[in-house]
Order: structure tokens, then sequence, then C-alpha cells
């Protein structure tokens, strides 16, 4: 063979390892960008529900300050009502949003801050006070769950209190 041939052959192989390397950085490239994007959506969706109950939990404050629990008959009034069925609309995005994130002990641990800040719709004759530390305790929960998620640290365990409520609607369930 000449050594025009083997120049080709050369340059031939030269070209399949160029191109296949760039294929490989290619598929490698658009691999990462995919984990970068869907951890972003989650993240974003982590950061929505955060502060969905962060919002939620300033709002029960505040109401807390204005209307004392101390006038029973407070929470049959169709502000009260009104009130706690805003909040419970605040805990309904905060569930839709965490249908995103790929984490399932994470969903499943707000979906029980979910069910414990809406039983109070379940319990007739719960009074005003009450209802609202059942809302006070789930966003609390949730935002201390979320928190620790979005810092990237080991989800806590659940407070005492809140376990206590979670029973309390499974036993009611």
């Amino acid at each position: 063979m000449g050594a025009e041939l083997w120049a080709g052959l050369i340059g031939l192989g030269g070209a399949v390892i160029g191109a296949g390397g760039a294929v490989l950085g290619g598929w490698l490239q658009a691999r990462h960008a995919r984990t970068e994007r869907l951890d972003g959506y989650r993240r974003d969706a982590a950061q929505t529900a955060l502060n969905e109950l962060v919002q939620l939990r300033h709002e029960l404050m505040v109401h807390d300050r204005e209307h004392p629990s101390t006038d029973h008959d407070y929470g049959f009034t169709a502000t009260f009502q009104d009130f706690m069925h805003a909040g419970e609309r605040r805990f309904m995005a905060m569930n839709a949003s965490i249908l995103l994130i790929p984490d399932p002990q994470l969903r499943q641990r707000l979906e029980v801050v979910y069910e414990v800040g809406t039983a109070w719709l379940l319990a007739p004759g719960l009074r005003a006070g009450a209802q609202m530390k059942w809302m006070q305790a789930a966003a609390r929960e949730g935002i201390e769950i979320l928190g620790a998620f979005l810092r990237g640290d080991p989800i806590p365990p659940e407070s005492a209190g809140f376990a206590n409520m979670r029973q309390r609607v499974a036993e009611r369930n």
C-alpha cells in the first residue's frame, strides 16, 4: 500500500474518532441539561408550595390578632368561614405544586400536611380558635419540611404536636 492510502485511512480514522467524540459530548451535555432542567422544575415547585404556606401562616397570624378567638360565635360567621376557605385554597395550591416533586417521601409528608391542614372541614363543632391552630400547625410543619428540602437537608421528623393531630385525623377517617 502506498503512503497516500495510509494517509487517507489515518485521516478517515481521525474523522470517525472526532465525530464519535462530538456525538458522545453532545449526548452527555443534553443529559446534563435535562437533569438540570428537571431539578429546576422540582425546586420551583417546592418554592411555590413554600410560598403558599408562608403566606397562609402570615394571614392566620394577622387574622388571629384582628379577631381573637374569645368570641365563640365568631367561628360560625360567614366572614370566618370565608377566611378559612381561603386558607383551604392555599393548602390546595400547595398540594398541586408538590405533584411536580419527584421525591415520594417528601410528597407523602406534604400530603399529610394537606390532610391535617384541611381536617377542620370534617370536624363539625370545632371552635374557631382550634380550627386556626390546626391550620397553623400544618402550615408550620410544611414550611419546615419544604425549607429543609430546598436547603438540601434531610427531611425533619414530625413535630410531636403535629403527629398528635395527624393521629386524630387518621382515627376519624
